[in-house]
């Protein structure tokens, strides 16, 4: 008997253990499981340009400003539209601006590679949360960045009004969208450009995006400083010997050397200045392409250049000899110019200045369609030095993050402070600079820069 209370006892604790584990088994198997974030794809397709004036800005300043007109047709009938920004690499940033309407930071990010022809393609994995069933709210942060030796450039930035991330990302994917600016007016992200057609020979006309932080600029060489200019039998002479060369610092380091020739096809299609200047026997030269040094930082601080110390462009006129030396005759440093905002939205400036010694003036190598009359009441000038855009942890995977936006583009940020290679820059100091300009004459030899966009 005491045998068999033992068998059952057994058997009854062996069923009980399995029970024990068949529960504990289903509740590790069967438990609540975290739910799946669905995503939508948006594919976000543009034809980037350069900062050229658009056509229709062409067509409004023929009559009252026919210098600049001359010299921005010159650039457009000379250059192809996708000049500057064929075969490089750009990553488009969408970033909360101002605290969203479901308490979450919100950055979304993709980096591509333009075709042969300025063309790009953007694709953005937006969790489905943030656009249904009803889209989250914000202002926001739209920046493109061009990559450079490694470092990212803006060339576009633009703060959008209080709007919805449907919006902004229909604005963006589709052809001739446009975004909303704090003031409510749309901007067009599509306009339509001239551009020089290599296939044949002609001036074409472009639907293109362009972009703010890329310029181009045309040099030009007279004899000196008065309104003579060299004798007709010993130009020619003059067009073998010169060179050019443009060097740009951002930091203290070189990210843009161009050493160029007299350029034959502007020279022969202004008949050397002529047209535009009324002054004969003009040297040309280039265009010269270069990117604004506004530093988009990894951790999410865009630095407005005129506080990076040692962020400057050199130029040089330099005399090449029968041997093949190049002896500079002329050179100069010029130091960009601050940052400004269209509409309190479009983020543009920190282009070169150069000095025109025939007027005696500086002068801005900068877009000439938001800096003219035109637009001077929509135009303000940016007196931070660092915009926080979004924290560092960030990845270039489009996701979604915790994103700390403090800044704001109208007012400024409250950071101590960032090391940039080193060097330390105080957020509290403003330095929208225009320091003297240094221009040693290397030989007797005295050149003429005139330049415009």
């Amino acid at each position: 008997m005491m045998t068999n209370k033992w068998i059952i006892f057994a058997i009854y604790l062996v069923i009980i253990l399995i029970l024990v584990s068949f529960i504990t088994y289903a509740g590790t198997i069967y438990g609540p499981a975290p739910t799946p974030v669905v995503y939508r794809t948006y594919v976000i397709t543009m034809n980037l340009t350069d900062s050229r004036p658009t056509a229709q800005f062409l067509s409004s300043i023929i009559n009252e400003y026919p210098l600049t007109y001359r010299e921005d047709s010159l650039i457009t009938n000379t250059t192809p539209v996708w000049v500057a920004t064929a075969n490089r690499e750009f990553t488009l940033y969408i970033v909360n601006a101002s605290e969203t309407t479901i308490q979450q930071e919100v950055m979304l990010n993709s980096t591509a590679l333009t075709n042969d022809t300025g063309g790009i393609t953007w694709t953005l994995k937006v969790p489905l949360y943030l656009i249904y069933p009803q889209p989250v709210y914000a202002n926001w942060y739209v920046i493109i960045t061009e990559d450079v030796n490694g470092a990212e450039y803006v060339v576009f930035a633009f703060e959008t009004g209080n709007e919805s991330l449907t919006q902004v990302l229909n604005g963006l994917s589709t052809v001739g969208g446009y975004l909303i600016a704090l003031n409510g007016e749309p901007y067009h992200l599509w306009n339509y450009y001239y551009g020089y057609n290599p296939v044949t020979g002609g001036i074409g006309e472009y639907y293109e995006v362009g972009l703010p932080g890329l310029s181009l600029f045309t040099m030009w060489v007279g004899q000196g400083i008065n309104a003579s200019s060299w004798p007709s039998s010993g130009f020619q002479e003059v067009l073998q010997v010169l060179s050019y060369s443009f060097n740009e610092y951002v930091n203290s380091s070189l990210i843009t050397h161009l050493t160029l020739s007299p350029n034959a096809t502007i020279g022969e299609t202004t008949n050397y200045g002529y047209t535009v200047y009324q002054r004969p026997r003009l040297v040309p030269f280039g265009p010269v392409i270069y990117v604004s040094p506004i530093l988009l930082l990894p951790n999410g601080t865009i630095i407005n250049p005129t506080c990076l110390p040692g962020t400057y462009y050199l130029l040089q006129v330099n005399y090449v000899t029968q041997s093949g030396y190049s002896i500079p005759v002329y050179e100069t440093e010029n130091y960009p110019m601050g940052l400004y905002l269209l509409n309190g939205s479009l983020l543009f400036g920190g282009y070169l200045q150069a000095y025109d010694f025939f007027n005696k003036s500086v002068i801005p190598i900068t877009p000439t369609q938001y800096l003219l009359p035109t637009y001077q009441s929509q135009v303000s000038e940016v007196s931070w030095c660092m915009l926080q855009v979004f924290n560092g942890d960030a990845t270039r995977a489009g996701q979604v993050i915790n994103a700390q936006a403090t800044g704001n583009v109208n007012t400024g940020v409250s950071v101590t402070a960032v090391s940039v290679n080193e060097v330390t820059i105080n957020a509290g100091v403003h330095l929208v600079r225009r320091p003297a300009m240094h221009m040693p004459l290397i030989s007797r030899i005295i050149m003429e820069i005139r330049s415009r966009v």
